[in-house]
């Protein structure tokens, strides 16, 4: 019964406003829960694993993306062939819908430090026929220098909230991670081409753009960053930092709306969070 009601669920997505019947029905099922609960779907031409007793794996189930928004954006900006860096790829949600676009013909290179989502990450990469060939999972966290830190995390349930600053509450260590910066990864990688890179980071977006600049000198990709202004300042900076840094690079800035519209960004009336595209 669930899995024939999440498959409509899942549909909802094209419908304005859809996102509300999703949530009143997915209301009716329990997910929540301590014991991991495995579910695989397929949908618009990819296979994900998901735990629905988490909060992402669940919404995934359900909706068919933790936020349709970026999403939306991502298909709109990533073409066939290109190259494209997900930095906080968390199970492999944005790593499959980007190689969905990309194709053979591109790359998509995934980073993810955590072991269980690492895990995760390569297991929906696998279970996707041909991915494997183009799409390289990395269990690696970036910042502006390689070492090792803590990662912390305030909500067992939510697999999307771990960082590497705790502030009130963010107290749960998960286990310590290996760091490295982007530019060092490229070189190491022999990577000849960027275009696009996600960075969802829970704060560390600062240090990440620092360890990436002469990657963004050189190939000049569209970056996709969600910025939670919480998350900053527990970090010891605020998103306004950001916005200087790339500026400096000749970046310009637009937030992503309902369905992945964007608009110029007024930084005036920056939401506590926000999706923004950024294009040099």
């Amino acid at each position: 019964m669930k899995s024939l009601v999440s498959q409509f669920t899942r549909s909802l997505y094209v419908i304005p406003g859809g996102y509300f019947l999703v949530m009143f029905i997915r209301g009716l099922f329990k997910d929540k829960q301590l014991t991991p609960k495995w579910r695989t779907i397929q949908f618009r031409g990819i296979k994900m694993k998901l735990d629905l007793s988490k909060q992402m794996g669940s919404a995934i189930y359900w909706r068919g993306a933790h936020d349709w928004a970026p999403v939306f954006a991502m298909e709109n900006l990533v073409n066939k062939g290109q190259t494209l860096v997900d930095i906080g790829a968390n199970q492999g949600e944005y790593t499959l819908w980007a190689a969905r676009k990309t194709g053979a013909s591109g790359k998509v290179f995934a980073f993810e430090p955590l072991s269980t989502l690492f895990g995760q990450l390569e297991e929906n990469v696998r279970i996707n026929e041909g991915f494997g060939d183009f799409v390289f999972p990395i269990r690696m966290g970036l910042s502006d220098q390689p070492g090792r830190l803590k990662l912390y995390s305030n909500d067992p349930y939510n697999e999307g909230v771990n960082t590497l600053f705790p502030g009130p509450g963010k107290t749960a260590f998960l286990e310590e991670i290996s760091l490295s910066t982007l530019d060092a990864e490229v070189e190491k990688l022999n990577i000849q081409q960027v275009d696009f890179i996600k960075i969802d980071v829970e704060g560390a977006e600062l240090m990440v753009l620092k360890g990436a600049v002469e990657t963004l000198k050189r190939f000049r990709p569209i970056l996709f960053l969600e910025l939670n202004e919480t998350a900053c300042q527990a970090a010891g900076y605020s998103s306004s930092d950001i916005f200087a840094l790339l500026e400096k690079l000749g970046y310009r800035f637009e937030l992503i709306g309902l369905r992945g519209k964007t608009s110029p960004l007024d930084k005036t009336k920056l939401p506590e969070f926000c999706n923004i595209i950024a294009k040099a």
